[in-house]
């Protein structure tokens, strides 16, 4: 009976395995077009399924900081936007089918997000729907509001369940180490042609020498510098650092900045400053030895760089260029042109903010008008920032959030930061001790993008998902908002009524 069920089960495999690879064989050697990479997709994705089941999670927290693209789907969107939906849906099965699975409770930060994504739904629907050129859409621009949802989507499967204690540093890990594997677009000029395949899954985005300004731009380096500082701060704080016995720490901490540093990018460097320094604060060390340690090495540094400035690459140099200190002309002018377009763009931008105020503008373009100004803006920087106008990008964080979806859109995105900021910091005054440096950090690096966003850099679609990831994962490690311990109420002490005195037995009537 047994042989037979086995013999049984045999042929049905081989009953739909052998026509799929038939099938397979016949579509690898016909012209590649949407609808068979859509299915090579689709095959992947039931293969990969029971993978999915089970490390869905790490699989999400490993991919929300990094470029790698899914090549076989239309449009080639990013893992971490298929993660986010798919995870979600798999936390939602499987709270249909374990009674014991249960979402955290974190109303406080749900009802924003739920809000926003009212506004966008709302906002897309009337500003030219939600069409994607990768299906051949005559209006473009549906892809952010989609990234808007997926960095919403992917905060709910990250409050699924609660990650367990063991498992922390693993996560945190997973989150900011990840970004390490960004720095492969980046090595095109060094690869042998036959592993050119590697470039479909992390893209080649920056090329050293491209641009106008002919400064080597290394993105994908300066994420995973960014990642090592960032893990580096999560797992052993600044006391951890500047109190190890051995400069490892320190030396680890210091290469990643400069590592960063080469991408020529002054926000992220401001970024980084700026965390640092609220992490050195939240640890209460401000009154503490390592002040004066901090003060001596930036003086140190100071010193040794300031002379040199001149003689280092010019990615770097740019970097520098946010500093008072002499630079080469080259990053100079890179860093004051990239500067003075953004500030024309504001400038034009400010007349439409009533006109947008109470309904946004929406992310869709027509395809048309697009076109028109790509053929404009080359070799013009005026036509240049008339195509970021267009596409939205207007590389400051208010405006991105207030014209394309108005006041309701600005309000509930405050509202999530205020929620989020609230969150972190219960965690960091409440939380468990041994998640005491990973509760700082993860409000010191929160505060430091807020800024960030607000005053220097942002995009409200693709930031989204930036500030709906570093909650989640403070809100999953702790499993919900920290609450102070209540102290146990005193138990009342009964009230014995006063004793009257024994009658004595002559008293009695009955004696009488």
């Amino acid at each position: 009976m047994t042989g037979s069920s086995a013999t049984l089960r045999s042929l049905v495999i081989y009953a739909l395995v052998l026509p799929l690879a038939l099938l397979l064989g016949y579509l690898l050697a016909q012209p590649l077009d949407l609808w068979t990479m859509m299915f090579y997709g689709m095959v992947a994705g039931i293969l990969a399924f029971p993978l999915l089941i089970k490390w869905h999670r790490p699989m999400l927290f490993m991919a929300w900081n990094m470029t790698a693209v899914v090549f076989l789907l239309p449009g080639r969107p990013q893992l971490w936007f298929v993660m986010a939906f798919l995870s979600l849906l798999i936390s939602i099965v499987q709270r249909t089918i374990l009674r014991e699975m249960r979402f955290l409770h974190v109303p406080s930060l749900v009802l924003p997000l739920l809000f926003i994504a009212l506004i966008v739904y709302l906002t897309g629907k009337v500003r030219g729907g939600f069409g994607l050129a990768s299906f051949g859409g005559e209006t473009i621009g549906g892809r952010r509001y989609w990234t808007a949802f997926a960095g919403i989507a992917g905060f709910l499967a990250m409050i699924a369940q609660r990650i367990p204690p063991q498992k922390a540093m693993l996560y945190v890990g997973l989150f900011f180490l990840a970004p390490i594997l960004n720095s492969v677009g980046n090595t095109i000029d060094f690869v042998a042609p036959s592993f050119y395949w590697i470039f479909l899954i992390f893209p080649v985005e920056y090329l050293p020498g491209q641009g106008p300004s002919m400064i080597a731009r290394f993105y994908g380096l300066t994420l995973a510098g960014m990642g090592v500082y960032y893990y580096l701060l999560a797992r052993h704080g600044v006391g951890g650092i500047l109190g190890a016995r051995n400069l490892r720490r320190g030396l680890l901490l210091f290469g990643a900045l400069a590592l960063t540093m080469t991408g020529g990018y002054r926000s992220f460097f401001i970024l980084m400053v700026m965390t640092f320094l609220f992490v050195f604060y939240y640890e209460g060390l401000l009154r503490s030895r390592y002040t004066v340690m901090l003060l001596l090495a930036t003086i140190l540094g100071a010193a040794i760089i300031v002379p040199l400035a001149t003689k280092l690459p010019l990615s770097i140099q740019r970097t520098l260029s946010i500093l008072p200190i002499e630079v080469d002309y080259r990053a100079r002018e890179s860093a004051q042109g990239s500067s003075e377009w953004r500030l024309k763009m504001w400038e034009t931008l400010l007349p439409e903010i009533p006109e947008y105020f109470w309904f946004g503008k929406g992310l869709a373009i027509e395809g048309r008008e697009l076109v028109m100004v790509n053929e404009q803006a080359q070799g013009d920087s005026a036509a240049g920032a008339e195509r970021a106008k267009l596409a939205g990008d207007y590389h400051n964080g208010p405006l991105t959030v207030l014209i394309p979806f108005g006041i309701w859109g600005a309000l509930g995105w405050l509202w999530f930061l205020a929620a989020g900021f609230r969150a972190l910091y219960l965690n960091y005054r409440y939380g468990d001790e041994s998640l005491k440096t990973i509760n700082t950090f993860l409000l010191a690096y929160f505060l430091a993008r807020v800024i960030h966003y607000m005053l220097i850099f942002g995009n409200f679609y693709s930031d989204i998902a930036i500030f709906a990831g570093i909650v989640g994962l403070g809100v999953s490690l702790n499993g919900g908002i920290c609450q102070p311990a209540r102290a146990p109420a005193r138990a009342r002490q009964p009230v014995n009524p006063p004793m009257r005195a024994a009658r004595p037995a002559w008293a009695s009537p009955r004696s009488v």
